[in-house]
């Protein structure tokens, strides 16, 4: 009897473990599936996160980063940027952005530019084709800013030594196709534009409590851009200026009013475009200055000197105007280019060519250019290349901590400097 309750006790005891067992084991498993399914959410979450961060700008509230000067102050930024590179792009929206005077974040990637798949379409052989028929020496007149550029346009060579040159070539057309989608947002929304619209790579990092403390005692309603650095070129051979664009342009609102407003020449254009009427906000204050003028617009515009006349149609703006002429002729056509359908510019030849020749700044204050009509574009503290780097410039992947404008930093060094200022706060 004995041996009879012990062996039952046993059997007893052996069923509740193995019930036990039974229970963690089903324990386990739902909690794995929870833990899946959550893992499943995150990674949903994040890919709606890219989309609606690459769709839409970010407008962020004004509860951080406190600043030393009143929250009035505005700044949109706009990155030029990569589905590729999307951590670069979020680093800036999580460190830069939630800066206090930042109101809109615009981005601008492949999916924005008018040949979206031009980085996957097209390959080292477009590429080279391009730099031949650009490089390449025209018989008949070509205006010497034309002429001259293309002579500098990168070559087989330099673009053998880039890391994605098929990428660099597509990202040429992409700062316009983020400034229209800008321009849009403004148009669309009637929202006012801010004192001052940042232009720049998604490498490049801005210390915003700085940028604020310089700008936000300034009149923005003058027309300035300045370059985060500033290329000059030997001015014994042209007098032409341009931004590095790894390093941002600054534009105020006044540069901003003179980029969007509209302009009718006669008897020049295409006539058959119609261009809808911008708000109130953008597109009907008077010119400041007559240089401003569409007499002075059209005057520009008629000596053709990049050859942008031919995109040109009444009612645009010289945003519309940028964007038609870097977008409507497509690299994977370059063996059907010809002089009158091409693109043979870099990107910050663009905006240096339309600011300095359209009037979109004010002269620059330097007097050893006060007699040249077109130097318009100012560099930020002088920070400019001719001989050599000088400021802000020789920051190229040198990112140290307090620096106002550091290219090619990284999305850790971004997230490590912010933290920084925060806790100094």
């Amino acid at each position: 009897m004995g041996n009879f309750v012990s062996m039952g006790t046993f059997i007893t005891k052996k069923a509740v473990v193995a019930r036990a067992a039974v229970c963690l084991l089903l324990s386990m498993i739902t909690l794995s599936m929870l833990a899946i399914k959550e893992l499943h959410h995150q990674a949903s979450s994040k890919l709606a996160a890219v989309k609606k961060l690459e769709d839409a700008p970010q407008q962020h509230d004004r509860n951080r980063i406190i600043a030393t000067t009143s929250s009035l102050f505005t700044v949109d930024i706009l990155s030029v940027s990569s589905i590729n590179q999307m951590d670069l792009l979020h680093a800036q929206q999580s460190n830069i952005a939630t800066h206090i005077s930042v109101r809109n974040f615009f981005n601008a990637t492949e999916r924005d530019d008018a040949d979206p798949n031009c980085h996957t379409d097209i390959t080292f052989q477009h590429v080279q084709s391009v730099s031949n028929f650009c490089r390449r020496r025209r018989r008949g007149e070509m205006r010497p800013v034309r002429s001259f550029l293309r002579q500098q346009f990168a070559n087989k060579r330099w673009l053998g030594k880039k890391k994605n040159p098929t990428g660099w070539l597509c990202a040429q057309v992409r700062p316009y196709s983020g400034l229209r989608k800008a321009q849009l947002h403004y148009q669309q929304t009637g929202q006012e534009l801010p004192n001052y619209l940042l232009i720049f790579d998604d490498d490049t990092y801005y210390n915003m409590e700085k940028f604020q403390m310089n700008f936000a005692s300034l009149d923005s309603s003058i027309e300035k851009v300045y370059a985060g650095c500033l290329v000059r070129l030997p001015v014994h051979q042209i007098n032409f200026t341009f931004p590095y664009g790894g390093f941002g342009s600054i534009l105020s609102e006044g540069a901003l009013v003179r980029l969007f407003r509209r302009h009718e020449c006669l008897g020049l254009g295409s006539g058959n475009a119609t261009y809808s009427k911008d708000h109130v906000s953008i597109n009907e204050k008077e010119p400041l200055l007559t240089e401003d003028s569409s007499a002075a617009f059209c005057s520009r515009l008629k000596e053709d000197n990049v050859g942008e006349l031919k995109y040109f149609a009444n009612g645009m703006s010289l945003v519309d105007l940028m964007y038609k002429y870097s977008n409507t002729d497509k690299y994977r056509d370059v063996e059907n280019w010809n002089h009158n359908s091409e693109f043979c510019m870099h990107s910050d030849w663009v905006l240096g060519y339309f600011v300095n020749y359209y009037n979109v700044s004010t002269h620059v204050t330097e007097p050893y250019y006060k007699n040249v009509p077109h130097a318009r574009f100012e560099s930020y503290k002088g920070s400019e290349i001719y001989n050599r780097p000088k400021g802000f410039c020789r920051n190229d992947a040198k990112c140290e901590k307090d620096t106002e404008i550091c290219h090619r930093a990284t999305p850790e060094w971004m997230e490590m400097e912010t933290t920084r200022l925060k806790l100094m706060t």
